[in-house]
């Protein structure tokens, strides 16, 4: 199964950039712990985890999706999120677990590169889902609150999908994020995006084994096309709304077993959402 997990940090839009070695390190760093975890729980499958990165897609311009977050732990980027009003931000409860500093973690906006560009908002405030289950990945979501407002160019929230959606099997979707990529063993440094159907959770129990996909969870993916390591906590996009952020799945990014993302329009993940955010 792939896992993404990323470790965010505040990141001061004064502090010195790091080099791309030292962020992969930091990336790397950051995997343990949770792929730790699931393979605890899941010794008795065959499949193990891992972590993911978008398969199959192509760079994109931030200008079209502006709501993409980098997510970083002392300045290195760990995972993806995304913008959800000018004050909140959403992402996978998994990166930044079981707590970290909140002035380590910062999140850069209305850039394309993961490196440069756009701006560095730092975090006031980290919230994770009161149920949220580490050793089964279910409820995997929390807020980041920001110091200052979203704003600028490139920058604006997504609309959230609404309580109770259930998305049908085979309508389109897409995930982005700076995730590994079949053809670059390390983190890309532009943005990446892919267009994928949705899998049928009837469809994604039966692939993955009885017990490890949740109500609260939704699938989606096909061979060829999928993310993968480094793309943790990141927006799935559907119909103009944001209807997940990836979670889990296999350590055969793009194989034939699907991506596992949190259900944002689950009654008790979009309720936690909006009690806490008002979105």
């Amino acid at each position: 199964m792939k896992v993404w997990i990323f470790v965010f940090v505040v990141f001061a839009v004064t502090a010195t950039v790091c080099t791309d070695d030292t962020e992969e390190a930091a990336w790397q760093a950051a995997q343990v712990i949770p792929e730790a975890s699931r393979i605890f729980v899941l010794r008795h499958s065959k499949r193990v985890i891992g972590l993911e990165k978008i398969i199959g897609g192509q760079k994109v311009d931030v200008k079209n999706f502006p709501y993409q977050l980098s997510l970083r732990s002392n300045g290195n980027h760990i995972c993806g999120g995304s913008a959800i009003s000018r004050d909140w931000a959403l992402t996978a409860a998994h990166c930044l677990y079981p707590g970290r500093d909140v002035a380590t973690i910062s999140l850069r906006a209305g850039s394309s590169g993961r490196l440069s560009g756009g701006q560095i908002y730092n975090v006031s405030q980290i919230i994770f889902h009161p149920q949220y289950n580490p050793a089964l990945f279910d409820k995997d979501v929390a807020l980041l609150k920001v110091a200052i407002p979203f704003q600028g160019q490139n920058i604006a929230p997504i609309l959230l999908v609404s309580e109770g959606y259930e998305p049908v099997e085979g309508i389109r979707s897409m995930v982005s994020g700076w995730g590994r990529t079949l053809t670059d063993t390390s983190l890309p440094t532009i943005l990446h995006a892919v267009d994928i159907p949705i899998v049928g959770r009837s469809t994604c129990s039966l692939l993955w084994g009885e017990g490890l996909v949740t109500n609260d969870m939704i699938c989606a993916g096909q061979s060829g096309r999928d993310s993968c390591n480094g793309d943790s906590g990141g927006p799935l996009v559907s119909g103009g709304r944001q209807i997940g952020l990836v979670s889990w799945g296999s350590t055969e990014c793009g194989g034939s077993l699907p991506a596992v993302y949190t259900h944002l329009a689950a009654t008790s993940v979009r309720r936690f959402i909006r009690r806490v955010t008002g979105v």
